[in-house]
C-alpha cells in the first residue's frame, strides 16, 4: 500500500461516522474542495481507471458515489462507495443507487 493510501486511511479512520456526517453533509461545496476528497478522487481514478463504467467514455470523467452522499454521508469518504462515470451518465444516475462496477 502506498504512503498516500496509508496517510489517508489513518486520517479518516480517526473520524467517527457522525463526525464525517457533520463535516460534509451541511457543507457540500466544502466537501468537494476538501483535501480528503481530492486525495480520494485520485485513488479512485487509479483503482477504477479513467473511463466511464457505464458507457465506456474517457471524456469528462467524474467520481460518483454509488450510494449518494445526500442519503449516506457516512460513506462520503469510503473508496468502496465510489465509481467513475462520465458527466452525462453521472447526471442521468442522479441520486439513485446504481452500481456500474460489476
Amino acid at each position: 500500500m502506498n504512503s498516500i493510501k496509508i496517510a489517508y486511511r489513518n486520517k479518516v479512520e480517526k473520524l467517527s461516522n457522525n463526525e464525517l456526517s457533520k463535516l460534509f453533509a451541511s457543507k457540500p461545496k466544502n466537501f468537494l474542495m476538501s483535501k480528503e476528497w481530492k486525495e480520494l478522487r485520485k485513488l479512485a481514478k487509479v483503482k477504477y481507471g479513467v473511463k466511464c463504467l457505464s458507457c465506456g467514455s474517457t471524456k469528462n470523467i467524474n467520481i460518483d458515489h454509488v450510494k449518494p452522499r445526500k442519503f449516506y454521508p457516512e460513506l462520503a469518504l469510503d473508496i468502496n462507495n465510489l465509481q467513475t462515470l462520465c458527466g452525462r451518465c453521472n447526471k442521468i444516475k442522479g441520486n439513485k443507487i446504481k452500481d456500474f462496477r460489476s
